[in-house]
């Protein structure tokens, strides 16, 4: 992990926690050099992405603002975190409800995304996410059954990722992901609250472990108006 990685890392974990309050300001960059013994450049590029990240607000003339936590800050897309890692103050009212669970077979989508022929077999997974009383999120999730061997709703419904790293000691690496935008489904349209909306953002994805692994692959479908993604991009 870079320098200005492991500031940020801190420095969020700190803002997560309440050790730096929520509007209140944060330390000066001269105060972080000499806290975390960095460069000036260091620290900027660390408090630079605080801000994309939704955590600090900078100011002009003055030190930055940590920002109240909010579930529905804008998520970065280089980032693969739970909804109770983005939920981890408790500052919202989550909950999980789990619409279905059974196993598949031969299917092709499957097939082909996990490159496997038809004797392979996954769950499939439904989750709805109520937000503060909306339900804003519809999760459809395949598993590979050779890695995943087992799925029960105390687990769907608590966080199928801790289950993967902490009960089957397992090191989820990164995904890849596909946003796209268009009309709801029938499945989306009876789960979602909607209200005045007809379209879903949909975002695609497939994840690996660290020995390169497809281990998931599957899709979550938001309310247009309680999702944003940030991106950062270089030339």
């Amino acid at each position: 992990m870079s320098k200005y990685q492991t500031v940020y890392e801190d420095i969020k974990e700190k803002i997560i926690t309440g050790v730096f309050p929520a509007n209140q300001e944060l330390l000066s960059e001269n105060e972080l050099m000499h806290h975390y013994h960095f460069s000036k450049d260091t620290i900027r590029k660390a408090l630079s992405l605080l801000e994309r990240d939704g955590y600090i607000r900078k100011q002009q003339g003055r030190n930055s603002v940590v920002l109240e936590p909010q579930l529905t800050k804008p998520q970065s897309l280089s980032a693969l975190k739970t909804v109770g890692e983005l939920n981890h103050p408790h500052t919202h009212d989550v909950k999980t409800e789990l619409t279905s669970l059974y196993i598949v077979q031969g299917e092709a989508l499957l097939m082909e995304a996990f490159q496997v022929d038809d004797s392979v077999d996954f769950y499939r997974v439904g989750r709805s996410r109520t937000i503060n009383g909306e339900c804003v999120e519809y999760e459809i999730s395949y598993f590979d059954r050779r890695i995943v061997p087992y799925l029960n709703r105390d687990i769907v419904e608590g966080s199928i990722y801790r289950y993967l790293e902490q009960e089957l000691d397992l090191t989820i690496s990164h995904s890849q992901r596909e946003i796209s935008f268009r009309y709801a489904n029938e499945e989306e349209g009876k789960s979602l609250d909607l209200g005045d909306y007809d379209m879903v953002v949909v975002v695609t994805s497939t994840s690996y472990l660290d020995d390169g692994r497809p281990f998931q692959y599957g899709s979550i479908s938001y309310r247009p108006d309680k999702i944003t993604f940030t991106s950062t991009a270089k030339r």
